[in-house]
Order: C-alpha cells, then structure tokens, then sequence
C-alpha cells in the first residue's frame, strides 16, 4: 500500500509541475503593443526609380537545412548564414523584401534581432516587424530536449528603401483539429499589412506565412487576404508576397486546394512568376527545399492596374542560408 501511496504522490507531484510549466512556458515574453513597430535607421528614398525590386525570402531563422529538426545548431551557423544574407542583399539591393521565419529575439538563433542586423548591413532605413511567434518557452522539436527552441520572439518583417507609415498585424485562422495544448505554443499566421509612403502616392504590402499542414485552412486564409486587396485595388499598387505554403494550380503536382487559385483568378492579381514561365520551366522556379528544390510555394503577385513586371526570378545563389529560396521581382508603373 505504501509503494501505492508514493507512486500516486510522484504522479500527482508530476502533473502539477508539467501543469505550472505548460502555463509558464505559454505565456508571452513581450507586451503586444510592440507586435508591430516600425523602426527608422535612417533617410529613405523620396520616391521609387523607374525600375524598382521587390523580393521576398522566407529566411528559416538563418538555421539552413537544420530548420525544424533536432540538430545541433552552433552559433557560427547563424554568424555564417546572416553574414551571407546581408551579402546577397547588397548585391540584389531589392528595394523592398518581405522576410517570412525572421528572429527578433529568440534563444535558438542566439538573440540576434536579425531584422535589425540586416537592415543595418545591407543600409535599409526602414523596418517593420510583425511578431507571429511569443514564447517563453518552445519545447519543440520534441525530443532530446536539448534540442528544444526554448524562448521565442519571431515572425515577419519587411525592409524598405522607402518610408514605412504604417503597419499592422492580422492574425489569420488556424485550423479547427488542432488540439488546445499544440495552438498553445504554435506560431501565430500572419498577414502584415504595410503602407510605404513613394512620393504623394502609397504603395501597399501584404506580406503573408499561410498555416503549413491544412489544406482547407489555407484556403480560409486566402479569402481572408484576397479582401484586403479588393478593397485597395482601385487606388493603389498592392504586392501580395511570401511563404503560401501551396503549390500552384498549373503545376502537374498539384495540390487539390484552391489557395493559389483564389488569387489566380481575380483579374487584377498578377503573378511575377507567370503560368507561362512556370510552365515553360518548373524547376527553375521551385522554391523548396533550398537543397533539393522540388516545390513552389513562395510568391510575389501584384495589382497589374498600376504596375507592370519586367523580369522575375528564383535567387539560388542563396544556397542554404534557409530551407527555402527567396523570389525577386522588377516592376514599372504604368503610365
């Protein structure tokens, strides 16, 4: 009876502890209120060339093919990996990009604010964040512990050669089968939605990360995005960029959704990597894995009421930096 006794007592002493550290751990590291800042560095451009880039790069923390696995990640694979991003930015100079899996302040990536850190290296003089990710304390992935995320501060950003005035953070769906105790430590998907400021006029960036594993919730979220851009599209140009987690209707792999379809038929959504293209060349236009590309799922689409694209590709000289590549776009406005 004794051992009885004392194997309940251990159980019940258990089930608190995990209960107090499943409420610890949950809880947010930062006050919401600076979800969505706006950071200024320095003097922007007044106005936008003639030609002008917009790209966007789901960065994966900088952790390269190690994203999500339980594998060592040292802090000279970060050092390397953000100090090659920087690079390839002076090089594209895109003068605005959407980043997808960004660290603002995360114990796996070592702290770094990385949206500050290239800002700061590759000379954009404005930055917007927009948190998806707060966490004290993020056991995944599940086991060894060691391998645990721990304490998490991430999301979305976008760098702007242009003047940010605006920035906000819509947290979209998440799927209804998802067990209480998982929402609990899952990431927030986001659509952020930021106003650059080109001259007198406006430019509008929708810069997205759709749910990964559920098909029927993309498509929900889709919708939700696509309203955003009905109720600018007459006055603005508006860019819908980033990780859709989908890959596209035309493509012989096709997924049975209708997430890339909801924007490919609306007639004044365009996509800077057009059906012909992809057609014409799927492989050179996946943007998953960065390894072994064998999926398009990232995307830069655009109101083809006030802009034009000229050229659009996959950068695989990204190499490894992320799981994924980024996509980079050049556009005129019509005149």
């Amino acid at each position: 009876m004794k051992i009885i006794k004392s194997f309940l007592l251990a159980c019940l002493v258990l089930f608190f502890a995990l209960l107090v550290f499943f409420f610890w751990a949950k809880q947010s590291q930062t006050e919401m209120a600076q979800y969505d800042q706006i950071t200024h560095l320095s003097r922007p451009l007044d106005i936008l060339p003639d030609t002008f880039s917009v790209m966007t790069y789901n960065l994966g923390y900088g952790s390269g093919m190690t994203n999500n696995l339980p594998e060592d990640r040292p802090a000279s694979l970060f050092e390397n990996n953000m100090q090659n991003a920087a690079g390839l930015l002076n090089i594209i100079q895109p003068h605005i990009i959407g980043f997808q899996e960004i660290d603002f302040n995360s114990e796996r990536s070592y702290y770094l604010n990385q949206m500050i850190y290239l800002a700061e290296k590759a000379s954009y003089p404005f930055a917007a964040a927009a948190v998806n990710w707060d966490k004290r304390y993020v056991p995944f992935p599940y086991w060894p512990m060691k391998y645990h995320f721990g304490e998490m501060l991430s999301g979305q950003a976008i760098l702007s050669q242009l003047e940010i005035i605006s920035n906000q953070r819509m947290v979209l769906p998440f799927p209804d089968n998802n067990p209480f105790y998982y929402d609990s430590f899952y990431l927030d998907r986001l659509a952020q939605i930021t106003w650059l400021k080109n001259g007198s006029d406006s430019i509008l960036l929708v810069n997205v990360h759709f749910e990964a594993w559920d098909g029927p919730t993309r498509e929900i979220q889709a919708e939700l995005v696509l309203d955003i851009f009905k109720e600018f599209e007459d006055r603005y140009a508006i860019f819908l960029i980033g990780d859709f987690n989908c890959n596209p209707p035309f493509d012989s792999l096709a997924m049975n959704e209708k997430t890339i379809e909801t924007f490919q038929r609306h007639p004044s959504i365009s996509f800077a990597i057009d059906e012909a293209s992809y057609r014409n060349s799927p492989r050179e236009f996946f943007t998953f894995d960065s390894r072994n590309p064998n999926i398009k799922i990232d995307y830069i689409m655009y109101n083809n009421r006030f802009v034009d694209c000229i050229d659009a590709n996959v950068v695989h000289e990204a190499g490894n930096i992320s799981d994924h590549l980024p996509v980079v776009a050049w556009f005129v406005f019509k005149i």
